[in-house]
């Protein structure tokens, strides 16, 4: 799970075309203006050009590609790192998220890649002998994209390198199990609506919180 390299996740990564079609268009435009103008005026700017903005824009792609690549395979470290453990994983399981706020961080800069924005409807959860961890995910346009993950602790203790989320406290709530947590890049509280595999999830909450208590 998550194991792909870089270029593996490339080639099953689709960015939404209104992220991709600009950049294209605004490439195609250029290139072809200073091929144009080259060979109107000096065939040098029709070779040079074109290939120092080719540069620019595979690399700009690259970078694109590798800030999403970074969220998505925190997970799949996450798991070599619980090697040995009994973990359970589901995957695609529904979310919806209440008291989230994105402006409500308890600093902005410098930016951080690595803390969790909590604006996703699926996840991955992995369940561990006393963590839970979310890899929090949204389909939009018909394109996966990724959030950093977080290991949601009981205590203190974690088995990963992940950012750490403390379990406040968990209420069924009809079909859905709710979890309260707190993380410490945010000021409040947030409450996770788990909408799939609630049964197995209330057992583990029932289980490890009455064992932590």
């Amino acid at each position: 799970m998550r194991q792909e390299t870089f270029f593996e996740f490339i080639k099953k990564t689709r960015f939404p075309f209104f992220i991709t079609w600009p950049l294209n268009l605004a490439y195609v435009a250029i290139v072809t203006s200073l091929i144009y103008q080259g060979i109107k005026a000096n065939i040098g700017t029709a070779i040079v050009g074109p290939l120092f903005i080719t540069v620019g824009f595979i690399g700009l792609k690259l970078f694109i590609y590798g800030k999403a690549y970074r969220m998505y395979s925190a997970g799949g470290r996450a798991i070599k790192e619980l090697s040995g453990r009994v973990i359970q994983v589901f995957e695609n399981v529904g979310i919806y998220i209440k008291g989230f706020d994105l402006l409500d961080q308890n600093k902005f800069y410098p930016p951080d890649i690595n803390k969790t924005i909590y604006d996703f409807d699926f996840a991955d959860v992995i369940l561990t002998e006393g963590t839970l961890i979310l890899m929090g995910k949204n389909k939009n346009f018909g394109v996966d994209t990724y959030a950093y993950p977080v290991e949601i602790t009981i205590g203190n203790q974690g088995f990963t390198s992940l950012p750490k989320a403390k379990l406040l406290d968990w209420q069924q709530n009809g079909k859905r199990v709710e979890i309260q947590i707190e993380d410490s890049q945010y000021n409040k509280p947030i409450k996770i609506d788990i909408k799939d595999r609630t049964e197995e999830i209330k057992r583990w909450l029932t289980r490890h919180i009455d064992y932590d208590g």
